[in-house]
């Protein structure tokens, strides 16, 4: 059974809301803050010669490959714990998390089941969480990466291979796409947490649904003049300029060419004059609920999450926001991971941990708090917008209780959203120094 959600009761929770924008970036807040920021990850040369040794002789021994569904990586072997080993017991599970990124009672019942005690440190990127993991200032039993580092975090040999006996949640539960994902052949190293698409997030009383849905190319709305002032998008170089290559066809949203990059340039640079762009990283789900914009570009977790944020905290206030995403499901969908880190002190129980938060009840229970979407065989995407149940009644005691309300069908993420979608790896050094360019430039113009 679904407990009572953290942020119920109305007084109490919209005075927690208001506090909210006070504290610390949540998870997906800084990972594309940072990004939009321009700062980066440690290259995997920096890793290897951090962790010791000639990092051009262990890439070349290694055989590092960057990963894409076009070309699937299986990553070196190791040797994962032994079966049988017995959980350890009273001791404290070490965490390491972005901020606001996981509902912290599912991490009590874990450790009422587990009989231990837990310690959550946060991250603001993965630059810093990376950063502490190679000085072994840290002893983390749990690390919540992204998977286009994955690979990186394994050969600099900050992550220990998976043992898969105690981890039987992800056969039975998990789609099979992540039992066999293009980053991790066969998962050695990882198991998923959350799943995402990038759309645009809009004020139904001011854009009727058929108005955008039955556009050629809805992606030209956030261009258009009559919502000047209006219209954000991500601070973030990969998220907004993939936005601007769907909307001009281009599907490789990982593109170096500079004719594409050119491309993207020139309608950033419109938009500023079409419609006065600002860009924010907390634009969908906080600003878009209070009026702030009527467009943004957004994160489906972000919008399913927004109720948290409608002015007077009602289910009308929330049937104001909608969410727009291809009906061929042919955008950006991505999705996030869970390892354990190879100096885990407790890495019998941070298996049972990472077997847990597979669980079908902890996930979805999980999703009620973050609205990131795990990728869970029983929940049947097309019931996620009409089944009653799964979690508390947010408004009044007479408002359904659904995961994601189903005037945003577009927000529930699918399996085909993987399989016909587009995704964001790396870029490499050059490639990296291109965008930031186009980045730079549309910036110094908002």
């Amino acid at each position: 059974m679904f407990r009572s959600h953290p942020r119920e009761g109305a007084k109490a929770l919209r005075e927690g809301l208001e506090l909210r924008l006070g504290r610390p970036l949540s998870r997906r807040e800084f990972l594309r803050a940072s990004a939009g920021a321009a700062v980066t990850v440690p290259s995997l040369a920096a890793l290897l010669a951090a962790c010791g040794g000639d990092p051009r002789k262990q890439v070349q021994s290694q055989g590092f490959q960057v990963a894409t569904p076009e070309n699937p990586v299986t990553l070196p072997k190791g040797t994962p714990i032994a079966d049988g080993l017995q959980i350890e017991k009273g001791v404290t599970l070490q965490l390491y998390n972005w901020d606001q990124y996981i509902w912290k009672h599912v991490v009590d019942d874990f450790c009422k089941e587990f009989e231990c005690d837990y310690e959550l440190t946060t991250f603001n990127n993965m630059e810093e969480g990376i950063a502490k993991m190679q000085t072994g200032e840290l002893k983390i039993d749990v690390f919540f990466p992204t998977y286009n580092y994955l690979g990186k975090l394994v050969t600099a040999g900050l992550l220990q291979p998976l043992n898969h006996t105690y981890i039987p949640n992800l056969e039975a539960n998990a789609w099979d796409m992540f039992q066999n994902p293009f980053y991790d052949q066969g998962w050695q190293y990882s198991v998923p947490y959350a799943t995402y698409t990038t759309g645009i997030a809009y004020r139904r009383d001011v854009i009727q649904d058929e108005q955008i849905h039955d556009m050629t190319n809805p992606y030209e709305i956030l261009w258009d003049p009559t919502y000047s002032g209006k219209v954000g998008i991500y601070n973030s170089i990969r998220d907004a300029m993939g936005l601007v290559l769907l909307k001009n066809g281009i599907t490789d949203v990982n593109t170096e060419k500079p004719a594409d990059l050119e491309v993207v340039r020139e309608d950033l640079l419109a938009m500023i004059d079409a419609v006065n762009i600002r860009t924010s990283i907390n634009g969908t789900y906080a600003k878009l609920p209070k009026g702030v914009y009527d467009l943004h570009q957004g994160w489906s977790g972000d919008i399913v999450a927004a109720w948290g944020y409608v002015l007077d905290f009602t289910e009308e206030s929330y049937e104001n926001l909608g969410y727009w995403y291809p009906a061929d499901r042919k955008g950006i969908a991505d999705n996030d991971l869970l390892a354990i880190p190879a100096s885990a002190e407790h890495p019998v129980l941070a298996h049972a941990f990472l077997n847990f938060l597979l669980d079908f009840d902890h996930a979805m229970d999980n999703f009620s708090w973050n609205g990131y979407q795990p990728p869970q065989n029983q929940a049947d995407v097309n019931a996620l917008t009409t089944t009653e149940g799964l979690y508390s009644k947010l408004f009044t005691d007479a408002a359904p209780a659904m995961l994601v309300p189903p005037w945003m069908p577009d927000a529930v993420v699918r399996r085909e959203d993987f399989e016909v979608g587009y995704r964001q790896h790396e870029l490499t050094p050059q490639g990296e120094a291109a965008w930031q360019d186009v980045w730079d430039e549309f910036k110094a113009g908002t």
